[in-house]
C-alpha cells in the first residue's frame, strides 16, 4: 500500500506537531506492507523519518491555492498511490485515490473567531473535505461527536484516534541547570503559575485565567509569580497590562518545544480554562511534564484530563484561584496532583496513534475493494 501523506501543514503549530510525530511514529512502527509518500515543503523538511519507509516528494505550490488541486491530482497517478492523508481540513480535493482527513476540532463552527467572509470560506472548505474523504480522523471522541451533530458525518465513517506529546515533554531534567536558564532568558521566578496567550484568543478565556489568579494572588500566604507563554494577541486584547497590576506577570512571548517543556516542569501549576478545545494538547504536555494541571470541563478537556487534573467550569474563577492557593500551600496537594499527572499523560503515545492511523489507512483500502468488487 501506498499512502501519500500531506506534510506541508508541518511547523511550529499543534497541526505541524501531529504531522511530525505521526510520521516518525508511523516509519518507526513494526512490520506492515506500506510507504509513505510524503509531499513536504522543500524549505522545511521532517526531520528524523526513517527513510526506509519513506519517499519525499518537494511541492512547489503552496497551500490553498488552485495549483494544488493540479499538482496534487498529478501526482496522484504518477507516485501510484492507494491512498492520500490530508492532516487538515483544507485537503486537495482532486486526488483520484480515497481520501482521509484529520479533523482537529470544528471551532469555526462554534465561535465567530475570523471575520465574516474568511470565516464562511474555511466552513465551505471543512464540509468539502469532509464529504469528499472515504473516511474521517478525529483527535477526539469530542470532536468525533462534533462531526456528527454538527456536519452530519454517519459514526461509521470518524475513527477517534488520540494524539499526543512530543517527546521532549518528559518529568526528566537535561543537563543544564533549567531554573537558572528560565530565570536568566525569560526572568522566570520560583514559584510560578503558567497561562498560555494564542492568537486564536477568543476561545482560550485567557481572562478568566488572569481574574482566578488575581484571586488566588490576594487569598495566598505564598508569593507566586504568573506566567504567560505564546503569542501576544490574547493578553494584547484583555487591554493594558496595568489592568493585571498585581499578578507579578511575566510574559514569555512565544517559546520553543524544549524550553516550554522547561517551563512545565518547574511550574506549580498550569491553568487552561477554555471554553473549547477539539484535543487540547497544551494540557496533556503539561501532564506529560509533571506539572499539575486545572482546566475546563468543556470541549475535549474533560477528556484528555481524565483523572489527571482538576476541571472546572471555564467561567468558576474562584474554584480555580482556591485549587491555585491549595497547589500553592500544601506541598502534598501538589505532589499528588504530580503523580496524577504522569499517571494520565501515560495512557497517550503517538506509537499507539501510528497503529491506529494505519489501520484506518487498511480498513479505508479494503472497503475501496469491497465496493469496487460490488
Amino acid at each position: 500500500m501506498r499512502v501519500g501523506f500531506d506534510a506541508r501543514w508541518y511547523n511550529d503549530s499543534g497541526v505541524g506537531v501531529y504531522v511530525a510525530e505521526l510520521l516518525r511514529a508511523m516509519t518507526a512502527a513494526g512490520p506492515h506492507d506500506f510507504e509513505l509518500v510524503v509531499y513536504e515543503d522543500p524549505v522545511n523538511p521532517i526531520p528524523g523519518l526513517d527513510e526506509r519507509r519513506v519517499s519525499r516528494v518537494a511541492v512547489s505550490s503552496s497551500k490553498y491555492s488552485f495549483a494544488e488541486q493540479f499538482e496534487f491530482r498529478r501526482r496522484n497517478r504518477q507516485d501510484r498511490l492507494d491512498l492520500f492523508h490530508s492532516p487538515f481540513y483544507a485537503a486537495p480535493l482532486a486526488v483520484s485515490c480515497p481520501l482521509v482527513v484529520t479533523i482537529h476540532d470544528l471551532i469555526p463552527f462554534l465561535f465567530r473567531i475570523y471575520p465574516w467572509g474568511k470565516q464562511s470560506l474555511i466552513k465551505m472548505a471543512y464540509r468539502a473535505s469532509v464529504k469528499r474523504a472515504r473516511h474521517i480522523i478525529a483527535d477526539s471522541d469530542n470532536t468525533a461527536r462534533d462531526l456528527q451533530q454538527i456536519l452530519g458525518v454517519p459514526r461509521e465513517s470518524v475513527t477517534r484516534v488520540h494524539i499526543a506529546a512530543s517527546r521532549e515533554y518528559a518529568p526528566s531534567k537535561s543537563e543544564v541547570n533549567e531554573i537558572e536558564y528560565l530565570q536568566e532568558k525569560y526572568r522566570v521566578r520560583i514559584p510560578y503559575v503558567l497561562v498560555s496567550s494564542a492568537r486564536n484568543w477568543r476561545t482560550k478565556n485567557l481572562e478568566s485565567a488572569l481574574r482566578a489568579l488575581q484571586i488566588a494572588s490576594q487569598g495566598s500566604a505564598v508569593e507566586f509569580q504568573s506566567v504567560v507563554f505564546g503569542p501576544g494577541e490574547g493578553i494584547d486584547s484583555l487591554g493594558r497590562e496595568e489592568r493585571w497590576g498585581n499578578l507579578n506577570l511575566c510574559r514569555t512571548g512565544f517559546i520553543a518545544r524544549p524550553d516550554l517543556a522547561m517551563l512545565f516542569r518547574h511550574a506549580h501549576a498550569f491553568l487552561m480554562p477554555s471554553l473549547y478545545e477539539g484535543f487540547g494538547l497544551p494540557i496533556l504536555e503539561a501532564m506529560s511534564c509533571g506539572c499539575p494541571v486545572l482546566t475546563s470541563n468543556t470541549g475535549a478537556l474533560l477528556e484528555v484530563a481524565g483523572d489527571g487534573a482538576q476541571v472546572f467550569s471555564p467561567e468558576d474563577v474562584s474554584g480555580m484561584a482556591r485549587a491555585v492557593v491549595e497547589l500553592l500551600q500544601n506541598p502534598r496537594e501538589h505532589s499528588r496532583w504530580r503523580v496524577a499527572a504522569l499517571r494520565r499523560a501515560a495512557d497517550f503515545s503517538w506509537s499507539k496513534a501510528a497503529e491506529e492511523t494505519l489501520s484506518v489507512y487498511y480498513r479505508t483500502r479494503e472497503q475501496r475493494f469491497s465496493v469496487g468488487a460490488g
